[in-house]
């Protein structure tokens, strides 16, 4: 079965409803996998004629009908094709990767029934709003909330970052990640310029990790004028995940080469913390450096940044090799510069 990572998606409704859902379904959250149950039911005949998908959603408020679906895929399974489906009412129990939203809100859980193309079931046939709002257990940051920029440096401050999961329930290495976006960040996929980083650590379930300000290399981003997001980001199994987030209220204007930037200090409160961990970042992420990034470590060549952008995630810089043209020497050469 084939998953799919949250993201924002364009819906379009059918000229005609080929199938609908009918009961018993349900999900069921375990971790990072998601647990899908539903009943298929076939409409007409030109249902075997296309591709199914079944596509959990974390939508804002609830939708009055497929063409008000708006929100996050947190999984999307695909479905056998009709053909091999003998008769007119089918019953699936799957599983898949759940690509949660970033942050602490409550979302409207809505099960929906698509058609279309891998990487693009877009056409809505049926749909069920569960009742229940779902609010999803994974890392936040608390407390100071902040940055301050100095020239190349820039000085993140977040007064706490919790774990709210049972006792046991360790997390993954944690990273706080400083990016330029074009838009404030919603918690789904993204795309930006990444600014600054450091990896703090894991977190025990029901703990939390007291931080005084770091201290990181600033990477500016390209002239423009950019929304500052910060992110708490997780290690899983399928590579880093954003878990919290804070939007800067006041925009970054970077200018072109030559001008200076103006750099305003954005924060959204401050509260007394103890100080206990402190990092700085002397190398860049495989897994979440930017192409230009990449290519600015020496011995890197744009070609190789691009093909390690392609091949993410790694679970060791050993793995870089399955890069095509990243041999075991250039690999030996760029090491010190690169980290996981």
């Amino acid at each position: 079965m084939k998953s799919l990572s949250l993201e924002n998606t364009s819906v379009q409704t059918p000229a005609a409803q080929l199938a609908r859902l009918s009961e018993p379904h349900g999900y069921r959250l375990d971790g990072d996998t998601v647990h899908l149950q539903a009943r298929f039911t076939v409409l007409n005949p030109a249902a075997h004629e296309r591709a199914w998908a079944l596509q959990l959603w974390a939508c804002p408020a609830a939708p009055a009908s497929a063409g008000d679906l708006a929100g996050h895929i947190v999984a999307e399974v695909s479905l056998p094709p009709m053909s091999e489906i003998a008769d007119e009412i089918e019953h699936f129990d799957v599983s898949a990767v759940a690509w949660t939203p970033a942050g602490t809100g409550e979302h409207v859980m809505v099960l929906v029934l698509a058609s279309g193309r891998a990487g693009q079931f877009n056409h809505i046939h049926d749909l069920t709003v569960y009742p229940r709002t779902q609010q999803f257990i994974q890392p936040r940051m608390s407390g100071t909330i902040g940055y301050q920029l100095d020239g190349s440096r820039v000085q993140i401050s977040v007064g706490r970052v919790e774990n709210p999961r049972a006792a046991g329930n360790c997390s993954g290495t944690l990273s706080l990640e400083f990016w330029a976006l074009s838009e404030p960040f919603t918690g789904g996929r993204f795309q930006g310029h990444h600014l600054a980083g450091v990896e703090i650590g894991s977190v025990n379930g029901g703990n939390e990790l007291v931080l005084q300000p770091i201290d990181l290399a600033f990477t500016p981003p390209p002239a423009g004028n950019w929304q500052i997001v910060l992110m708490l980001r997780e290690w899983t199994a399928t590579g880093f995940v954003t878990r919290d987030f804070t939007n800067f209220a006041t925009p970054f204007i970077s200018a072109p080469v030559g001008e200076k930037a103006l750099a305003p200090v954005a924060r959204k409160r401050v509260s007394p913390a103890k100080a206990r961990a402190k990092a700085s970042v002397k190398s860049v992420s495989v897994n979440t450096a930017s192409i230009e990034e990449l290519a600015a470590v020496k011995g890197l060549s744009t070609k190789l940044a691009e093909g390690i952008v392609k091949q993410r995630p790694f679970a060791s810089l050993d793995d870089l090799r399955r890069v095509k043209g990243l041999s075991a020497k250039t690999l030996a050469k760029v090491r010190a510069g690169l980290k996981l």
